[in-house]
């Protein structure tokens, strides 16, 4: 386009009737100047789309960019600040109606569990009433469903934690005992029993959802008891923090298995053998510890039971 334009010119200057000296020159000063217009265009563009990219790649959430970008000055810089504007509108648009879905997703589950709970409590009572061998089992069955309730409502509150989550002093002997409470009869029927080693040491934690943690460890250990369940609730203080290990003397869990058993839906050996796990629990403690700031580890051997240890911080005053 440029030999175009440098050829009519001259040709268009030489018909004037000028000196072809005088036409070179014309012609040399007019290439300077094109070459400096477009190293100055070609020089801001590069400093734009440089900064552009920099800020990208800084933002851990990608979807500001849009927001804090600057608008170029120049014709195709303006064009892909608006494009890429209108598409931010679009995702974020589209994100809200995600949003809203999910929403009204878990307040939905959230009134079916409590609507369930009622049948459930009914049932239980009717059971209390007329005790014999079937509506024992029946009533067994029921503790069960009403664990996976419990279970169901604490899933789909887990994504919105910040809404319903209070910090609180406390205890780890509180927390286990609460825990505990609920899978009583569980414990009384493997044959188990308790042991608490240190456990008045102040916490601060929120007291509902840490007692569902708790709550899940004690389940698994009940599922995978071994004859004569032995339960141990270790409290350690340290200058950070404080722990709760929680240890059993059940079948344990092969080495293959610990760095997968936080996963998602991951049931493993012992899952695949006696065909009692979901792989929801122990993911679910991992999730809802990680948005308290606090951390969960297994230790286990197979049928050398397994040690879970929940670690609080000093001040668990904030979410993630």
């Amino acid at each position: 386009m440029f030999l175009v334009a440098v050829t009519f010119s001259m040709g268009l200057l030489w018909l004037m009737g000028l000196r072809y000296e005088f036409i070179i020159y014309i012609e040399i000063i007019f290439g300077f100047s094109f070459l400096a217009a477009f190293v100055w265009d070609y020089t801001r563009k590069k400093k734009y789309y440089c900064g552009f990219m920099a800020l990208f790649d800084g933002l851990d959430d990608k979807t500001l960019l849009a927001e804090l970008v600057e608008k170029p000055g120049f014709l195709d810089g303006k064009l892909l600040y608006q494009i890429l504007r209108l598409s931010n509108k679009y995702m974020n648009d589209k994100l809200a109606e995600a949003g809203a879905t999910n929403q009204e997703y878990r307040e939905y589950i959230e009134m079916w569990v409590h609507e369930i709970k009622t049948p459930i409590t009914s049932a239980h009572l009717i059971i209390e009433n007329d005790k014999n061998i079937s509506t024992i089992r029946i009533d067994d069955e029921l503790n069960k469903i009403d664990h996976f309730v419990e279970q169901a409502l604490f899933y789909a509150r887990s994504t919105t934690l910040e809404k319903d989550f209070k910090i609180e002093k406390t205890t780890l002997k509180t927390l286990v005992q609460e825990a505990l409470k609920s899978y009583s009869k569980q414990i009384i029927e493997a044959h188990g029993r308790p042991v608490f080693v240190n456990l008045d040491i102040p916490v601060f934690a929120d007291r509902k959802w840490c007692v569902f943690i708790i709550g899940q460890i004690i389940a698994n250990s009940v599922k995978y008891a071994k004859e004569n369940l032995i339960l141990t609730f270790e409290g350690s203080s340290f200058d950070n923090g404080c722990s709760l290990s929680i240890s059993d003397n059940g079948i344990g869990i092969t080495e293959a298995d610990i760095p997968r058993i936080f996963d998602k839906g991951f049931t493993g050996e012992n899952g695949r053998k006696f065909g009692k796990s979901t792989g929801i629990g122990l993911y679910l403690c991992r999730k809802l510890c990680s948005k308290m700031n606090m951390e969960i580890s297994v230790t286990s051997g197979f049928e050398n039971g397994t040690t879970v240890k929940i670690t609080f911080p000093k001040e668990n005053l904030y979410l993630t």
